[in-house]
């Protein structure tokens, strides 16, 4: 099957290359298309490493004359890339130290009742620390020590149900959660303005009323989709919880432990007030700095513990996603589905179906910054209100459960080894359908009604 597999993404390749331009595409965006749809094949069905088609995107792009060299080498430098990096490097430091064995008991106190109960327990941490933070420095905050529940519950890589849906929630509930407020992510402030400047000045509160239900209902909606595509296994938590409480009590905190804490403090503060001016990865790199002059962490155990792999694979995402925006493949994409739909209601719903697409395939925020214009203008000439159709457009952009280089928080959640991208795409489909759902009924009984 594998040489099947890597034929027909060669095949899809070749004919972007030497068949004929679609209408509405220029020659370097017919073999963007191509590389897009290679690397999904590959993606998929994991015919070579996942990181090393992530190098197969930035390779093809100069290769092929789609950008030049300069251009797609700075894309892999994208902010995200370096968070990613960054966060690794914390959660490497409270491995090492065993903060996130007390983080996990205090987790596990508090939700370990059964498996399914933790399972929400995790959608429902990751969210509410989403409404004041970056989601992704949530995933980054909370998978060591989801790791460390892992390891006392002796759930095993890639075969357990528990471990499979306990990692899929903690991608979903940091995912819906940033949907929530304006602090969640870059693509809700940019929702705004592009409001502010057809006049609607939506407040933070504004923002909280019409998307806050939307999160409460389609968090347990997800919650029940992961426990029924994958039952968690009979899993002894409360042997678990005396083992690391064991493990814990004989230990008194150290000093190390007592810095480190000071520090991720200290970055959460600092996501919290400073994200819009200094930059989440700029934080992040600056709290890694922190280790490193308080001695906490040698660069040996940066090697050791640092997914590699999982930067090539967001790296090249990200470059792939910059050649779709540059060559207008997803112009192209949106202007072909937007016109299959023709009544209010189905255009609104292939608005959000394509930013659904998009946000799968490229940034959250480039998908939407891509659609907002579109789905806008469509709106209007349908006789739907730009604030439905925007708020549908940014919150469909956080829909991002199908692939493993759809978010930060997806490529952290992944790094775990529980995860497949098989499982994500299983998961991602029912989760991604509800979603969307969801989304069309609130904007089509609620937020008409409101604007």
């Amino acid at each position: 099957m594998r040489n099947l597999y890597l034929s027909l993404a060669l095949l899809v390749l070749l004919a972007s290359i030497f068949a004929p331009t679609p209408p509405g595409l220029e020659r370097d965006g017919t073999i963007m298309l191509g590389i897009f749809l290679m690397a999904v094949i590959l993606w998929l069905t994991e015919a070579i490493p996942m990181a090393a088609t992530g190098l197969l995107i930035i390779l093809l792009q100069p290769l092929l004359g789609v950008e030049n060299a300069d251009e797609v080498f700075s894309s892999f430098g994208n902010s995200a890339v370096f968070f990613i990096l960054a966060s690794f490097m914390i959660a490497a430091a409270m491995e090492k130290h065993g903060l996130h064995k007390r983080m996990a008991a205090h987790m596990l106190s508090f939700f370990g009742h059964s498996p399914r109960t933790f399972i929400f327990a995790v959608m429902l941490t990751g969210a509410l620390l989403s409404f004041i933070m970056i989601s992704h420095g949530v995933a980054a905050l909370l998978l060591p020590m989801l790791l460390h529940v892992m390891l006392a519950v002796r759930a095993v890589p890639k075969k357990s149900n528990f471990g499979t849906a306990t990692m899929l929630a903690l991608a979903y509930g940091t995912t819906v959660g940033s949907w929530g407020t304006l602090l969640g992510g870059a693509r809700n402030p940019l929702t705004l303005s592009f409001l502010e400047d057809m006049g609607y000045n939506l407040t933070f509160l504004d923002w909280m009323k019409m998307s806050m239900p939307v999160v409460a209902v389609v968090l347990p909606l997800l919650a029940v989709v992961l426990v029924l595509l994958y039952p968690p296994e009979k899993i002894e938590i409360e042997r678990a919880i005396r083992d690391i409480k064991r493990e814990i009590e004989g230990r008194k905190i150290s000093m190390e432990e007592k810095t480190l804490s000071a520090i991720i403090i200290f970055t959460v503060i600092l996501w919290f007030f400073f994200s819009d001016s200094i930059g989440i990865a700029v934080i992040a790199l600056l709290s890694v700095m922190l280790l490193f002059l308080f001695n906490l962490m040698e660069w040996e155990d940066m090697e050791k513990r640092v997914q590699w792999g999982i930067l090539l694979i967001y790296g090249g995402a990200i470059t792939m996603g910059k050649g779709m925006e540059s060559t207008g493949v997803a112009l192209w994409m949106a202007g072909g589905i937007t016109n299959i739909f023709h009544s209010p209601y189905t255009i609104l719903f292939g608005i959000i179906l394509l930013t659904f697409i998009l946000t799968n395939l490229m940034s959250n925020t480039a998908a939407v910054a891509t659609m907002l214009p579109i789905s806008i203008g469509i709106a209007n000439s349908a006789g739907i209100s730009p604030v439905t159709a925007a708020m549908a457009t940014a919150l469909a952009g956080g829909t991002a459960f199908l692939f493993v280089i759809a978010t930060p928080g997806m490529a952290i959640a992944y790094s775990s080894e529980y995860i497949t991208q098989k499982d994500m795409l299983k998961a991602g489909m029912v989760a991604g359908l509800l979603s969307m759902m969801t989304i069309f009924l609130f904007a089509v009984f609620y937020w008409e009604s409101l604007y």
